[in-house]
């Protein structure tokens, strides 16, 4: 049975929001147009396009200054015996340079490890326009969808993004108990010290000594109102476990 379109939308969010590394396909420009993969590191921003923090010097990042047309694979690890029972996603779209400081802090966010480097004369940040996924929620399950179904709204990106860190230092300052109850009874993660790295209509992200996780809104928020309602109701489900 098909998924209504914002429901798979929002999915796909979830999927694509939950990794931190997914496949690039590009084509050759050395190699008449031979399909290409590699594997990259990447962040989503606010309105769920992704992006990357490629080298120059790389192939993929030449092949890209051909043609700008690439897709990404987000692939959930699974414990299934039939890896088929995954679920998965391939997003289409152009990437293409960014100059963004709100692009390159988000990756950052989500890869401090790449600070080494990001400042490289040979390295950019770059953006891809969602124009179209398909989705496969596992063994024939299957579904195309356009891209503006996938991202979100701009108005609701504009008013998340202005309040966002507000909301992440009030967390990380006045709740930290909370913050480690949503990664320990909600997530099942182990140890203390969490700490609330990025916020988004879809969800929050947990970071706590280099690992991350990803705490999902049971619905899409649109402001700080919003979020502080969802964050209070999480709060009291994870103290109720």
């Amino acid at each position: 049975m098909a998924l209504p379109r914002h429901e798979l939308g929002r999915e796909i969010r979830y999927l694509m929001r939950s990794l931190r590394v997914a496949t690039l396909s590009t084509g050759l420009s050395t190699g008449d147009g031979w399909p290409y993969g590699s594997m990259v590191t990447v962040a989503i921003d606010q309105g769920a396009h992704p992006l990357l923090l490629m080298s120059g010097l790389s192939d993929h990042t030449r092949n890209l200054s051909e043609d700008t047309r690439a897709s990404l694979l987000f692939l959930q690890p699974t414990r299934h015996r039939n890896p088929q029972r995954g679920s998965r996603v391939t997003v289409m779209g152009n990437i293409r340079k960014t100059n963004k400081s709100a692009h390159a802090a988000r990756f950052l966010t989500m890869h401090p490890e790449a600070q080494m480097y990001a400042g490289f004369g040979d390295f950019n940040f770059y953006r891809m326009s969602v124009e179209r996924a398909h989705w496969v929620g596992g063994f024939a399950q299957a579904q195309w969808l356009d891209g503006k179904y996938v991202t979100l709204r701009t108005d609701a990106v504009r008013r998340i993004s202005e309040t966002g860190s507000g909301v992440i230092d009030h967390m990380n300052v006045d709740h930290v108990d909370t913050v480690d109850l949503y990664a320990r009874k909600l997530l099942g993660r182990r140890g203390y010290g969490w700490r609330m790295v990025g916020i988004d209509g879809d969800g929050a992200d947990l970071e706590r000594d280099g690992r991350f996780a990803r705490l999902p809104f049971p619905s899409v928020i649109s402001n700080a109102s919003e979020a502080r309602d969802i964050l209070v109701s999480l709060a009291a489900e994870a103290r109720s476990k």
